[in-house]
């Protein structure tokens, strides 16, 4: 993404997850356990992130971090994403103090059909905690949260009508990138200069069944992940080789 980025910042000024991680993880801290302090802790990071923007040159501001949204379903008591609505409305509440009458605020969110996000949802658990449950048996306590287009919903009632709300459900799309470039087309910046990126989050065939052996198995937790580590590298370093 590096690449882009550079790109990206020429046209528009950018927060990506990098640059978020505070607020990232004071938003999942909010999922688990909403409380009022930690809320406002969150306001004040995202104050904090913003500060660099408040003469932005006119140029439109790009926040993608998908964390933002809370922390993902599947852990700590955590099964959909009910607290997303309210973190929205507190980015809202600072992302205004930027901006002036008549600029446009646009929540861009993306869905997945629900076998599509509770399989996704249990990979990404699954290869960063020990899980022992198979698919379908933690998809099943999954599925309560499956019903993305319910979370688009109650973010357009928290946030309307200051703000705009639209939602990708990429499950309907091959391009990885449709999501970026949708944002793109909304502040009115061209895409077709993107640098692709071979290093994605993607699931590999049998990544699942060999990452559960490895939960169940009889190896310490270091030697779990570690073992982890060393298959997705070498995914990674097949991959760079015949790019």
């Amino acid at each position: 993404m590096s690449k882009n980025r550079g790109y990206l910042k020429d046209h528009i000024n950018v927060l990506l997850p990098e640059d978020l991680q505070d607020a990232s993880r004071a938003a999942r801290r909010y999922a688990v356990a909403p409380k009022k302090r930690t809320l406002r802790n969150f306001g004040a990071i995202i104050r904090e992130a913003l500060k660099p923007f408040a003469d932005h040159g006119g140029k439109p501001l790009l926040i993608s971090n998908e964390e933002l949204a809370g922390l993902i379903p599947g852990r700590k008591g955590v099964w959909s994403y009910e607290q997303t609505h309210v973190l929205a409305k507190v980015l809202l509440d600072e992302v205004l103090h930027l901006t002036e009458d008549g600029d446009r605020i646009v929540f861009l969110l993306t869905t997945r059909n629900a076998p599509d996000w509770v399989k996704s949802t249990y990979w990404q658990n699954l290869r960063s905690h020990r899980i022992r449950e198979n698919l379908a048996q933690y998809g099943e306590a999954l599925r309560r949260g499956s019903d993305l287009e319910a979370v688009v919903c109650r973010v357009k009632e928290a946030v309307s009508p200051r703000a705009e709300v639209e939602s990708v459900n990429v499950s309907r799309f091959d391009d990885h990138y449709f999501p970026l470039i949708k944002a793109l087309s909304i502040l009115n910046v061209r895409s077709d200069r993107l640098v692709k990126s071979e290093n994605r989050n993607v699931q590999p065939m049998g990544g699942a069944d060999y990452f559960l052996e490895l939960n169940r198995s009889n190896l310490s937790d270091e030697e779990v992940s570690a073992a982890k580590r060393e298959y997705l590298n070498k995914l990674k370093r097949s991959n760079g080789a015949t790019s």
